[in-house]
């Protein structure tokens, strides 16, 4: 049976009981008798009730309507009488859900970025400000290696990709860019960076710009242009899968080369694999997981170390890295 039958029924018990104290509470005149509706959904409902005669002149109502009407002639024949009206039942208010609260984001890991510039010295201090300005990682200051001088004299990719591996197990970097621009930055000359995947040594982007032969400042369209291939490799830095090294194990504790200032926080839990391989065509993909690591706390400005949470012992370079 539907709500609005119940409601229905419920209504014409509630009026059949009136009716059987209307001379009680008003005259006669005021009630016509009329067949029950429900004479035919329930067995023990009686072939006839009263009801209030405006109901039959104006029509009877139906459902919900019929229910507040007759709760309100009830309400006002009882209170004639002396005796209280019944309270209608309300639905009950449901509480909202509590909003749930969105999970802090987690920080995103950095790489260390090295810039070697390939031939003529004029575009290094630029490009570096570039990478610093749009943040593409942390950038590697080449002053604070004394043997990057004798980089710059590096010719095929083949030893492109060899030194990129060498500076990586000799400052930990994780993308090295070689910057070229062979006669100067000039307007109407070519410059071009390669980016090189450090652990690996694989070529993974090449960017070419030209400086503006007709811009109205020189200054302005070297800068413009310097930020283009900044924001270049900031976009590609971020596809680059990002792995560390363990350099130390004592103990229990396990020492990696990133911490604070690479974006690594305190509880954050790192992948641990041994060795690794470049597969062609495609880039470095790291050996078999081993483990768990736990950080726990920080050495010097990008440095930290962890506990092991599952799997086996952390040896010297092995690698870490994030999901």
């Amino acid at each position: 049976m539907g709500r609005c039958s119940s409601l229905l029924i419920l209504l014409l018990i509630v009026l059949a009981g009136c009716a059987g104290n209307r001379n009680a509470v008003s005259s006669p005149a005021e009630y016509v008798e009329i067949d029950n509706p429900a004479f035919t959904m329930s067995p023990g409902a009686p072939p006839t009730i009263w009801v209030p005669r405006s109901y039959v002149e104006s029509g009877v109502p139906r459902g919900g309507e019929l229910l507040e009407k007759g709760y309100e002639s009830v309400r006002s024949n009882l209170a004639g009488s002396g005796e209280q009206a019944p309270t209608p039942q309300r639905t009950a208010t449901v509480s909202p859900l509590p909003i749930q609260q969105q999970s802090v984001p987690v920080p995103v890991v950095k790489s260390r970025i090295l810039v070697v510039e390939v031939g003529k010295k004029a575009a290094l201090p630029a490009f570096s400000e570039a990478l610093k300005k749009v943040s593409a990682g942390i950038v590697v200051d080449p002053a604070q290696a004394s043997v990057i001088a004798r980089y710059a004299a590096v010719g095929s990719q083949s030893e492109r990709s060899l030194l990129a591996v060498k500076l990586q197990e000799d400052f930990g970097v994780n993308l090295v860019l070689y910057l070229a621009a062979p006669e100067g930055i000039l307007p109407g000359k070519p410059l071009s960076i390669e980016v090189f995947e450090a652990h690996g040594g694989s070529l993974v982007k090449r960017f070419d710009a030209t400086v503006p032969a007709n811009a109205a400042s020189e200054t302005a369209a070297i800068s413009s242009v310097m930020q283009k291939l900044a924001l270049d490799v900031r976009e590609t830095a971020a596809l680059v899968p990002w792995y560390g090294k363990v350099v130390s194990v004592d103990t229990s504790r396990v020492y990696i080369n990133a911490g604070k200032e690479s974006g690594l926080t305190i509880g954050r839990v790192l992948n641990v694999y041994r060795a690794g391989k470049v597969v062609g065509k495609l880039g470095f993909a790291p050996g078999q997981r081993i483990g768990l690591l736990e950080l726990t706390g920080y050495v010097g400005t990008d440095g930290a170390f962890g506990i092991v949470k599952q799997g086996v012992k952390a040896q010297a370079d092995d690698l870490v890295g994030i999901e």
